[in-house]
């Protein structure tokens, strides 16, 4: 089934957020807790939180959509405070399309756009523990750059690899 990738409005803020709560609690069980998932959730994806994403030139927050009209996934980049760098700070899809290469579109588009605003290196942040992930970043370009350990509050880490691609 083809997909689309389409930058998200204002209006798709909700969806997201419903999509980020099935996935994250389809994916993460097993990987951290379902107290440490519903904090991130929370933070990571009120709506303010997204809505910096939305209408700016330094950042986008993007949708896999079918030809049926299903959003199936989304991501989300931002520009960084370092020169010619861009985070993935967002890519997320539904489980049942795993597999199908909507990921990879999702993460080629970021790094066209990416591209397209004046960087030259596409990173992200990944639990150490999600080997799926990891694999699947790895297969669309991503090597680790680093090993990154942040309290986020809530009494919760998050332990990640930091992976970047060229663009």
């Amino acid at each position: 089934m083809p997909v689309f990738i389409v930058d998200a409005t204002a209006g798709d803020v909700p969806e997201v957020q419903r999509l980020a709560r099935v996935i994250w609690h389809a994916h993460y069980p097993g990987i951290i807790s379902v107290a440490q998932i519903d904090y991130m959730l929370e933070r990571g994806y009120a709506t303010e939180a997204l809505a910096k994403f939305i209408g700016t030139p330094t950042a986008r927050l993007l949708l896999a959509v079918t030809d049926a009209g299903e959003r199936v996934g989304f991501a989300a980049w931002c520009l960084t405070d370092h020169p010619t760098e861009a985070k993935l700070d967002k890519l997320y899809v539904l489980p049942e399309h795993h597999g199908h290469g909507v990921g990879h579109a999702l993460i080629e588009r970021a790094a066209e756009q990416t591209r397209g605003a004046g960087a030259a290196t596409l990173t992200l942040r990944v639990n150490k523990d999600n080997r799926k992930s990891i694999a699947a970043y790895r297969r669309n370009g991503f090597n680790i750059r680093e090993a990154v350990v942040e309290d986020i509050g809530g009494g919760f880490v998050m332990d990640d690899y930091v992976m970047a691609r060229s663009l």
